[in-house]
């Protein structure tokens, strides 16, 4: 297998970067759709594999109009919701259902407008899987408690992994369940989150017992001795006192496990890619064989290091070394992904040509949000 190749450079890349940023400033952010497509080229014709580099082929404009239609939306959604009683539980409603559609919009440009020897990746998700995999599927790991997260993180790699083609050819993984249960241990990540829900619920139980009053006790305080009504009055104050000893408690538990959740699951997600990637191949549509196999080799600690290296290093620098930190990380992941070609490369991209053009081309044009792995 051969590592995918990153040749960019740090003090090539900064020119880029400062007029990016001062461009931006200057038209008051519209240059940032032009930015990003700045950006984005000369990181993906830097990215090789075989020599040969990866292509983008998306314009400032496209993003800018996904920009504009979005922002329009989303100040619709808001007059709406401030001037009309009930509108934003229905705007709730409508974007909870236009997510998919949003979703699967945003993937197709994003693989649309990425191409390697001139053919084009693309994307397959349909609404009804993308709106199970990538809206629902959050939703119920939470509500599991956590029990279900590592079942929908197989979902969502493989759904995403298995939708994406390299012209007519399609990506596939075959993983299992199993596999994402046994990181997700491994990693902390899925005991932390049992902890996390354990302590959350006995907490809430345990003060609603507290909560539970005598009610003949309490009507009593009206018809007895003013020592009572003093016994009801201490009540409540060392009731009180309870609760703020349950507040700091629980601010405390809160301030240790939950970066100790955000570890674990970062920690996890690594896992989870190295996994998907090593059992994703893409497959030959000319003759149904296996015209590559991928690899990944990201460390954690590694990963880590550099994350948080980099976290530090650019704020002291004021913002100096962002574009270092960006060649930096860029250069690990890529390094650490390996890909395995199998036959002739030529004789497949010459193929792959012919079935693209007799099959024409559906073409994206509005950029959407950002959804990878």
């Amino acid at each position: 297998m051969r590592e995918i190749e990153f040749k960019g450079k740090a003090l090539e890349y900064f020119g880029i970067w400062l007029a990016n940023i001062l461009l931006t400033v200057i038209t008051i952010g519209v240059f940032s759709a032009w930015a990003k497509v700045r950006r984005l080229k000369y990181f993906f014709n830097n990215t090789q594999i075989l020599e040969y580099s990866f292509a983008y082929h998306a314009t400032g404009w496209q993003i800018l109009k996904g920009r504009i239609i979005a922002l329009f939306a989303i100040l619709i959604l808001g007059t709406g919701s401030a001037y009309i009683p009930g509108f934003s539980i229905i705007s709730f409603i409508i974007i909870f259902f236009l997510l998919p559609f949003v979703i699967n919009s945003s993937l197709r440009f994003n693989a649309r407008m990425i191409s390697y020897r001139n053919i084009k990746f693309n994307w397959h998700g349909t609404y009804k899987q993308t709106f199970l995999y990538f809206v629902l599927g959050p939703v119920i790991s939470f509500v599991s408690f956590g029990f279900l997260h590592p079942l929908f993180t197989k979902f969502y790699y493989t759904y995403y992994a298995n939708n994406h083609s390299y012209g007519t050819s399609k990506f596939s993984a075959n993983t299992t369940v199993k596999k994402y249960y046994l990181d997700s241990i491994k990693s902390g990540f899925l005991p932390t989150l049992i902890i996390f829900y354990s302590i959350i619920i006995y907490t809430i139980w345990d003060i609603i017992s507290l909560m539970e009053w005598d009610v003949d006790y309490i009507d009593s305080v009206f018809v007895t001795s003013g020592s009572e009504i003093e016994r009801i009055i201490h009540y409540n104050l060392g009731y009180n006192n309870i609760l703020e000893n349950y507040s700091y408690s629980f601010t405390t538990f809160l301030f240790i496990l939950i970066p100790i959740i955000f570890l674990t699951n970062f920690i996890y997600k690594i896992f989870a890619r190295n996994m998907l990637l090593r059992a994703t191949i893409l497959n030959n549509s000319n003759n149904k064989g296996i015209a590559a196999n991928f690899d990944s080799k990201l460390n954690p600690a590694t990963y880590l290091w550099i994350i948080i290296s980099n976290a530090i290093i650019v704020p002291i620098t004021l913002g100096l070394m962002s574009p270092w930190a960006q060649i930096r990380f860029y250069k690990y992941l890529s390094h650490s992904t390996k890909i395995e070609i199998i036959g002739d490369l030529n004789l497949f991209l010459d193929t792959e040509k012919k079935n693209l053009s007799s099959l024409g081309e559906e073409y994206a044009e509005m950029e959407g949000i950002e959804v990878n792995i």
